[in-house]
This record gives C-alpha cells, structure tokens and sequence, in this order.
C-alpha cells in the first residue's frame, strides 16, 4: 500500500458510500427505505417503495457516482504518473462495490451493489459486461425471479473474467463475494424454493 492506492480507495469509496436510495426516500417520506419494503437500499426496492420515476432516478444517480468516482481516480493516476492500469482499476473495482454496500454514511448498511457491480464491468470491459447483462435478463423473463437472473449473470461474469481477463480476477473474485453476500438471504429462498417471482 502507498500513498497512490489509498488515495483511489478512499475517493472511491467515500463517493460510492453515497446512496440515492436513502436520500431520496428521506426527503420523499421522511423515513429510512431500509425500514421499507424489502429493507434493501437499492433501486429494486427504490422502484418499489418511491415509485418508478425517483427509482429510476436512484439508478442514473448509481451509475453517475461509479462514472464519477472513475473519472476522478483516473485524474488522480495522472498526478501520480500513473495510467489507468490494472492497479488502478482492480482498487476501484473493489472500493465501489465495498462504497456502495458498506457505507461509511449510513451505519455500513447499504445496497446490493447489482448496480454498482454491472457500472463498474461496462467500464472494465462492455462487451464482456453486455454479454452477461443479457444472459442475466433472460434468465429474469425465464424463471420471473430478480435475484437468479442477477446471480447468473454474477457467475457468467466471472466465468468469462477466468477466460478473458484473468489479469482482473482477484477483485472481481472479491466483488462478487460481495454482491453474493449481500444476496445470501435470496440466495437461501432460491435453494428452499421460496424465493418470490415478479409477475
């Protein structure tokens, strides 16, 4: 660790500790949307409890801060003489997800990091993450159930990072544990067969 590293972890994180969710429900209802619905700080439940247009505004709102926070780390690379090389990218890969899940704003409790997760792949690579995102889509239209269409694409994600990228495995091996661990309670509905479907 040097002073480099620390920096792109800590602007990363901090940035992506900041979550629309909370925000926007506060201002709306004067409550804590992870008192609300589902409990969840994410857009699912943003959709859910504040309605489509401010959940789709908390989606924008997560992608722009992971854009963001990249656009800053890649400036802060160039201070230090450094590109925009696997270090660099691997340490914001790791601090978005960790931002956005444990926020240091908001107790450690937030989202899922599903869009964080999906922001952070269309960076590393787009294609590899299109792939995924639609292999993740049409398992959601197959079986009706978020979480599995989610986790699928999750596991095709690092599949093709083994394959293509191994270079980036490490963080997204981590990242991955996240987002898995923040979905452990879906996760053990799927395997009891108790998990709710959309439609």
């Amino acid at each position: 660790m040097n002073l480099y590293t620390i920096s792109i972890f800590l602007i990363t994180y901090l940035i992506c500790s900041i979550n629309p969710a909370i925000i926007l429900c506060k201002r709306k209802t004067g409550e804590d949307i992870r008192k609300l619905g589902s409990g969840n700080a994410g857009t699912a439940n943003a959709m859910r409890v504040l309605g489509k247009p401010l959940g789709t505004l908390v989606i924008i709102l997560d992608i722009a801060k992971v854009f963001l926070s990249f656009i800053i780390v890649t400036g802060v690379g160039k201070v230090f003489n450094q590109d925009t090389d696997v270090t660099l990218k691997s340490i914001f890969i790791v601090a978005s997800v960790i931002g956005h899940c444990f926020p240091a704003y908001y107790g450690f409790r937030g989202g899922k990091g599903v869009i964080v997760g999906i922001t952070t792949a269309v960076i590393l690579d787009k294609k590899i993450a299109l792939v995924c995102i639609i292999v993740g889509f049409i398992v959601l239209l197959i079986t009706r159930i978020a979480s599995l269409g989610t986790l699928s694409g999750l596991a095709l994600y690092v599949i093709m990072t083994i394959i293509m990228m191994p270079k980036y495995i490490f963080p997204i091996l981590i990242s991955a544990l996240i987002v898995m661990f923040k979905h452990r309670a879906n996760i053990q509905r799927l395997v009891a067969k108790q998990e709710s479907k959309l439609w």
